[in-house]
C-alpha cells in the first residue's frame, strides 16, 4: 500500500488507458497470444541460423557444413526481418491491454529500452552484410559474431522487461532504492535465467531443427543433391534429439523458479511434456522427412509455450486484483474496420510474398504461376489503395479539420 492508501490494484487500474480499449479486451489478449508464437518462431530461427553459419564458417572442414553455412547466413536476415515485422502485432496487444505494465516497465529500464532500437538496427546491419560480403568465403567472420552477441543482447533487454512488467509489487523500490530517485533506467531489475533459456537458446535450437527438416524436404523437390539433402535433415534430427531433452528440463527449471513465485507451479507439466514429445517425435523421425509436419508441430508447441507465458502474467497480475478480462473498452468500430482492413492487405502480401519465395526455390527455373501472378497483381493494388485512403485522410484531416 502505497502512503495515500492507494493498492497496487488501484494504483494499476488508475494507470490504464481512461478510454479503455476499442475492443473486447479478452479477444485482444488471445490475439496476443497467437501473434506472439510467429513472433517468437522466426527471432529464435534467426538466432539459431545465425549461430550454425559462426560455427560452419568457424570449423570449415566439412564442406557440406560450409554449404549449409551459407545457407544459414542467407537466411538469418530473412528470418529477423519476420521476426521484426510479426512482433509489430503483439508489441500493439500488450500496449493495449497491459499497458500500466508495458510503460512502467519502459520507464524503469528506460536507457535499455531506447537502446533496444540500435541494438537490432546492429544485429541485422552485420548480419546481413556477413551474407553479402563474408559468407562466400569466411570473409568478415566477426561480423557474424557480433551481430549473434547483439541479437541475443535485444532478447535479454525483452526478456527483463517482461520480468518488470510482471513484477509491480518492486516497481516503487526500483524506482527509489534508499529513497533515492533512480531515473538512469540501466538497472536489470528481473530476470529469470531458467525462463531465458528455455524461450532463447534452446527454442532456436529446435526453430533451427524443423527448418532444417522443411529445407531438405523442400529442396529435394527441385532435385538438389540427395546426399546433401539426406545429410541436412539428419542434421536437423539429431539437433532435435539433443535440444528436447534440455527444453524440457529449462521448462521446468522455469515452472519451479518462477511459478511458485506466482502460484502456478502446475505450468511445469505442459512445458515438460512438450519436452518430453518433441524428443519423441524427433526420434521417431529417423529415416524420414516431413518437413512441414515438423514446421506446424513445432508451432504447436509453441502456441503451448505462449499460452503458458500468458497464464504466468495473469497470474502475476491476479494478486493484485488487475484482469484482462475487466478492463474497460469501448468498441471503437472505425479502430476496428482500420485495423481488420489493414491485416487482410498485409496478409494478401505476404502471402504473395512467400508463394513467390516458395515457387521461385521449387524449381531450377524459378517458374511462377500465372495464378500467383495475379494475386500479386490484386494484393499490390489493395495496398496502393489503402495508402491512398490514407493519404486522402490525412489530406482532409489538414486542410478541412484544421
Amino acid at each position: 500500500m502505497t502512503e495515500q492508501g492507494l493498492t497496487i490494484g488501484d494504483m494499476l487500474k488508475m494507470m490504464r488507458d481512461p478510454l479503455g480499449a476499442p475492443f473486447f479486451p479478452p479477444a485482444l489478449q488471445a490475439l496476443l497470444v497467437a501473434t506472439w508464437v510467429l513472433h517468437i518462431f522466426f527471432v529464435t530461427l534467426a538466432l539459431g541460423a545465425s549461430l550454425f553459419s559462426i560455427y560452419a564458417f568457424w570449423q570449415q572442414r566439412d564442406e557440406r557444413a560450409r554449404q549449409l553455412g551459407r545457407l544459414s547466413a542467407r537466411l538469418t536476415p530473412n528470418a529477423l526481418g519476420l521476426g521484426i515485422v510479426t512482433g509489430i502485432a503483439p508489441l500493439l496487444f500488450v500496449q493495449t491491454i497491459y499497458d500500466p505494465l508495458w510503460y512502467t516497465a519502459n520507464a524503469l529500464t528506460g536507457f535499455w529500452s531506447v537502446s533496444f532500437i540500435f541494438v537490432v538496427m546492429g544485429g541485422y546491419s552485420l548480419a546481413y552484410f556477413f551474407y553479402l560480403k563474408g559468407s562466400q568465403d569466411r570473409r568478415l567472420l566477426f561480423t557474424a559474431v557480433i551481430s549473434f552477441v547483439l541479437l541475443f543482447f535485444a532478447g535479454w533487454i525483452m526478456h527483463v522487461l517482461h520480468g518488470v512488467s510482471i513484477r509491480p509489487e518492486g516497481w516503487m523500490t526500483w524506482y527509489m532504492p534508499d529513497g533515492v530517485i533512480d531515473t538512469r533506467g540501466v538497472t536489470f531489475h528481473a530476470y529469470n535465467i531458467p525462463r531465458l533459456l528455455f524461450l532463447l537458446p534452446l527454442q532456436a535450437g529446435l526453430s533451427l531443427a524443423v527448418v532444417l527438416q522443411f529445407s531438405a524436404w523442400y529442396l529435394r523437390r527441385r532435385g538438389d543433391e540427395p546426399a546433401f539433402l539426406d545429410w541436412v535433415a539428419e542434421l536437423g534430427r539429431r539437433l532435435g534429439v539433443i535440444v528436447s531433452p534440455l527444453y524440457a528440463l529449462a521448462g521446468l527449471g522455469w515452472a519451479l523458479t518462477e511459478g511458485p513465485e506466482f502460484g502456478v507451479t502446475l505450468v511445469a507439466l505442459p512445458l515438460v511434456a512438450l519436452g518430453a514429445g518433441l524428443s519423441g517425435y524427433f526420434l521417431w523421425l529417423k529415416g524420414k522427412q516431413h518437413g512441414p509436419q515438423a514446421v506446424l508441430i513445432w508451432l504447436a508447441g509453441l502456441l503451448v509455450v505462449a499460452i503458458v507465458r500468458e497464464v504466468i502474467r495473469v497470474a502475476s497480475l491476479a494478486r493484485f486484483g488487475y484482469s484482462v478480462a475487466n478492463y474497460p473498452y469501448t468498441i471503437d468500430w472505425g479502430s476496428v474496420i482500420v485495423f481488420a482492413v489493414t491485416t487482410v492487405v498485409g496478409l494478401a502480401i505476404i502471402t504473395y510474398l512467400a508463394l513467390v519465395i516458395y515457387q521461385a526455390y521449387a524449381t531450377r527455373e524459378g517458374h511462377i504461376s500465372p495464378r500467383v501472378e495475379r494475386l500479386g497483381k490484386v494484393a499490390v493494388g489493395m495496398l496502393g489503395a489503402w495508402f491512398g485512403f490514407f493519404l486522402l485522410v490525412g489530406l482532409y484531416t489538414l486542410i478541412v479539420l484544421n
